[in-house]
């Protein structure tokens, strides 16, 4: 991808880069429930190519961005109906309570209306908006990626990973558009500085009851995907207070959510040993 990118005019390359980055931040958005933020991004999109000594740019302003969207959504209908099909109708229904609590009013009423003229089922349903998708379109597309990364109604896993993909996805399509050295770029934090923070946050012992990868559960992984967020944004050493409150709140929200899990286990019947079950004999029919 890089030799791809170091053929292209720079200003291609810078542009593509930003597009990514605010596309994936524009789901993010979305999934924190951030609606100022994800109007921002929406509107910075649109004016981005008019800010002083930009290059003509001879597509849709939006087209690239709803494409980098749909990727995700792409991957997210891959990784669903892999557990069985995904009708169209939960899609368009997920979207549509993104729509009306988090996206812009101006473009709100006719995104709503474009949901409802989905096909039903499983046919072939575009999310682009064709040749020249505007503002409008990107707003569907984000809300159904947002929905599908959000868990889709309990079909995807690990909402504390998928979001971590998107931050990394969204910080490399940045250094791309800077052209940044590559030894300069946060793009991805390894397990020791996420564990490192953990046992910054309480204490050596505490961040050593995390197992090795191959022995890690879902909430273990969470745990170091919240972990590993913070720190492609926020250096340890400038984490405040307030943050480290934040993290622990989360880290806690996760663990809960871990042991209500295990508790909601059904016991399995145990039939004590040597003890004979009677079958139930069925009473005589009167003639």
């Amino acid at each position: 991808m890089s030799d791809v990118m170091g053929q292209l005019p720079r200003p291609i390359v810078e542009r593509m880069g930003r597009m990514s980055g605010m596309a994936m931040r524009a789901i993010i958005a979305l999934i924190d429930e951030e609606p100022d933020t994800f109007a921002a991004l929406v509107e910075r999109i649109g004016t981005w190519d008019d800010d002083p000594g930009r290059a003509p740019y001879p597509m849709a302003r939006y087209e690239f961005p709803i494409k980098e969207v749909l990727r995700i959504v792409n991957d997210c209908f891959t990784a669903i109906e892999e557990r069985g099909p995904l009708p169209n109708e939960a899609v368009a229904e997920g979207a549509r309570g993104i729509v009306e609590r988090l996206t812009p009013e101006e473009y709100r009423a006719q995104a709503l209306a474009r949901l409802t003229e989905f096909p039903p089922g499983r046919e072939p349903m575009d999310l682009s908006g064709g040749e020249g998708g505007g503002p409008v379109d990107f707003v569907i597309a984000a809300a159904a990626g947002a929905w599908l990364c959000g868990g889709a109604g309990g079909r995807m896993a690990t909402l504390e990973n998928i979001r971590l993909m998107l931050l990394q996805q969204a910080r490399q399509a940045e250094s791309m558009a800077t052209g940044a050295p590559e030894r300069e770029q946060v793009n991805k934090i390894s397990d020791d500085d996420a564990l490192a923070l953990l046992a910054d946050l309480y204490d050596e012992d505490y961040a050593r009851l995390i197992p090795g990868p191959r022995q890690r559960g879902p909430w273990e992984w969470d745990m170091l995907a919240v972990l590993k967020t913070h720190l492609l944004e926020t250096p340890a050493d400038a984490t405040t207070p307030e943050q480290r409150e934040e993290l622990k709140t989360k880290l806690l929200t996760i663990l809960q959510a871990a042991a209500a899990t295990q508790t909601r286990r059904p016991k399995p019947t145990v039939r004590p040993v040597g003890k004979r079950v009677q079958p139930k004999r069925r009473p005589k029919r009167k003639r």
